[in-house]
């Protein structure tokens, strides 16, 4: 495989990859590393090249914008937030996808979500007849919410709230 075919496969790629879905840059890389050392068994070449046409790949798909993180956060939030889960939950997530912490804060930071009533809305979807006398249901509703990815002071209030 030489260095142009080398570039049109990775572009190929590329193109069918963020034809299928919204990537992150992060993850856009790691499956064009994943396809080409699949791909190229038989390719003895220097894995800098590679990297180097990776990263030349990712670079033209941003100057297209084709590939934008702040897109991606802004959709992966709004997913996320209407199947009800929190700030600290989809923070996370966001993370471990390889993305910079202070730009997925910036992100999250504008949106205009009201955590309180999502936390509220995900405990009455949840638990019918909710008695928070009873402290074993009290210790579930905590445990639920703290799964969800909602914060301590979002759960007191919702506690306070309801009973």
């Amino acid at each position: 495989m030489d260095y142009n075919s080398l570039n049109k496969t990775l572009y190929s790629k590329a193109v069918q990859l963020l034809a299928q879905r919204n990537h992150s840059t992060f993850e856009l890389k790691q499956k064009l590393s994943l396809f080409i050392t699949k791909k190229s068994d038989n390719y003895h070449g220097n894995s800098d090249q590679i990297s180097h046409q990776i990263d030349a790949v990712i670079q033209y798909c941003l100057s297209r914008h084709w590939l934008d993180d702040n897109n991606y956060i802004s959709q992966y939030i709004d997913i996320r937030v209407r199947k009800g889960y929190g700030k600290n939950r989809i923070f996370m997530e966001l993370k471990q996808k390889g993305l910079d912490k202070s730009l997925i804060l910036a992100v999250i930071n504008q949106k205009d979500i009201d955590w309180y009533q999502l936390a509220l809305n995900q405990v009455n979807k949840k638990f019918t007849n909710i008695n928070l006398r009873n402290i074993q249901q009290k210790s579930k509703i905590n445990q639920y919410l703290l799964y969800r990815g909602f914060c301590q002071e979002e759960i007191r209030c919702i506690l306070t709230l309801i009973s």
